[in-house]
């Protein structure tokens, strides 16, 4: 019995180390899983790939190197393990173009090892392992201090980013170093920038100018737009009218009045009416001729010379608009009616009546714009009537939710800053003209406005859309790694279009989250259950 138990304890203990040896395998596996299951040795061609065509070896210890780098193009995040004479060490490379904030999705990835301008190693992938991803293996053959440098190229880019002077060491207990930990406590993952509207951009200097806030017009340019008014009371005629956006030339008709019966301006009429003008014209004269050289001799006073001058300028244009309703009514057609006819080149942008209307002599038929210009007519209040001197142009509020600016640089000038305050309004005004495709072309469309009321002056700046109201307070999250952001409090001074002067809360060189600010504090509130981990 004593020999059968014995036998039984061996077998037991037997089948215990055959459990064991099987969690074992089973560990070795899941080692090998998180290693992405995918080789990555000289299957990319390089020269110096010592775990190729096997499994990988096991990857060396330590808290893994965490790095974020920047170029003009791009930005690299990246995480490994500490390197080590002889072992593996598995990248995971995050890439992101800085034109829009997407990940590479194609291009190849060299990682160098460098002695001064000698390459001591390179190791490379030729595709990334999703979009963004890159996941080269790096085994370097000896210990040393190294230059790392890791190239990407593809999509049209070719970027190295220098990470600067690395440790290779001899074993995997000399590689037990403690990273610093990343500065921000909020996480916000590669995915999910990569997915959500984002943008991040450098803090540093701008020339800002202030400006205060008035209340603008839009009004087609006095010196580019005429008014076409009712020469007599009378029907529009039923022939096709020019129509708001058309565009027109000088002289061209725009429509016709029917004078109304008994309205006595038929063509007899305005042939009288001009005469009468004339003979009034020309006794309004002759008697300056006859008074002039009386005042010289001291025969009649001054005030009868001046009141025969007077009678001239108003028979003058009396007679000029009999003349001018005359032509206007031979230009036409007997039939048709008074041929309104366009004063000068442009776009009609108001049409006040249609065919068959009934319109008064006097009233507004048509206006004309410039096609290419437009004013803006900006009222502001008497307490800002000593700065619109220096003014420069002024930004408004775009659809789209960013600025709209109108100064030198987008094509318009200010063309008049009034040096009187308006006796019923108490405001005074500055007026812009400005390229029609550079503004607001609607006549007659009224919006606030920000007039510059000094010149620039270099003010540490970020943009408008990185600013948020948090807890009754102006914050910006700043950028302190590839996925790390710390929530910081401003203090704000002057805005400039798309940018507001920061005066205390940030310094030069620090990156703010430009777009995507919203998201980023929502990963904030969420903690974990927000983007949790990476899906490598």
């Amino acid at each position: 019995m004593t020999t059968d138990r014995s036998r039984a304890g061996r077998t037991g203990t037997t089948l215990l180390v055959l459990v064991l040896l099987v969690l074992l395998v089973l560990s070795g596996c899941g080692v090998e899983e998180a290693g992405h299951g995918h080789e990555h040795g000289d299957e990319a061609g390089h020269a110096h790939g010592d775990a190729a065509g096997g499994a990988h070896a096991e990857e060396s210890s330590g808290e893994p190197v965490v790095v974020t780098d920047y170029t003009a193009q791009t930005e690299l995040f990246v995480e490994f393990p500490p390197l080590v004479a002889g072992e593996s060490s598995t990248f995971l490379a995050h890439v992101t173009r800085l034109s829009d904030f997407q990940p590479m999705r194609s291009g190849r990835m060299d990682v160098v090892l460098a002695q001064g301008d000698r390459t001591v190693a390179r190791f490379r992938v030729n595709e990334p392992a999703r979009d963004g991803l890159f996941t080269p293996a790096v085994t370097p053959r000896e210990a040393g201090e190294f230059r790392l440098l890791l190239r990407v190229a593809g999509e049209g880019l070719e970027v190295e980013h220098d990470l600067g002077a690395f440790r290779v060491y001899e074993s995997r207990q000399a590689a037990r170093v403690t990273a610093p930990a990343a500065e921000g406590d909020i996480s916000y993952l590669k995915e999910q920038q990569w997915n959500d509207v984002f943008a991040a951009e450098p803090v540093f200097e701008r020339p800002l100018r202030p400006s205060v806030l008035g209340f603008a017009t839009v009004a087609a340019p006095a010196d580019a737009g005429a008014e076409l008014r009712a020469p007599a009371d009378g029907y529009m005629t039923h022939r096709e009218l020019a129509r708001a956006g058309d565009r027109v030339e000088a002289g061209e008709v725009l429509g016709f009045v029917v004078p109304r019966l008994g309205a006595e301006t038929d063509f007899g009429s305005l042939r009288v009416e001009l005469e009468q003008a004339r003979s009034t014209l020309a006794l309004a004269r002759r008697d300056v001729e006859r008074l002039a050289p009386l005042f010289e001799q001291g025969a009649v006073p001054e005030r009868r010379l001046i009141e025969a001058r007077e009678r001239v300028e108003v028979a003058q244009a009396e007679f000029e608009a009999a003349r001018a309703r005359l032509q206007q009514y031979e230009q036409g057609d007997g039939e048709a009616g008074i041929a309104l006819r366009s004063p000068a080149a442009g776009e009609v942008v108001e049409v006040s009546t249609r065919p068959g209307a009934f319109v008064r002599s006097g009233d507004r038929v048509f206006r004309i714009a410039s096609p290419d210009h437009r004013w803006l007519e900006i009222r502001l209040p008497e307490r800002f009537a000593g700065d619109i001197g220096q003014s420069s142009g002024a930004w408004l509020e775009g659809e789209d939710g960013g600025a709209v600016v109108l100064d030198e640089a987008s094509g318009a000038r200010v063309v008049q800053t009034e040096a009187a305050v308006d006796p019923t309004t108490r405001t005074v005004g500055v007026t812009l003209d400005y390229p029609i495709d550079q503004g607001p072309k609607l006549i007659g469309a009224r919006l606030p406005a920000h007039v510059f009321v000094a010149a620039a002056e270099p003010r540490l700046a970020v943009p408008r859309s990185a600013v948020i109201e948090d807890g009754g307070r102006d914050v910006v999250y700043v950028q302190t790694g590839g996925e790390t952001f710390d929530r910081r409090p401003v203090r704000l001074g002057i805005v400039d279009g798309d940018y507001v002067e920061v005066l205390a809360g940030l310094s030069a060189g620090e990156r703010v989250v430009s777009r995507g600010a919203y998201s980023v504090r929502l990963a904030a509130a969420g903690g974990n259950d927000i983007g949790h981990g990476h899906a490598h």
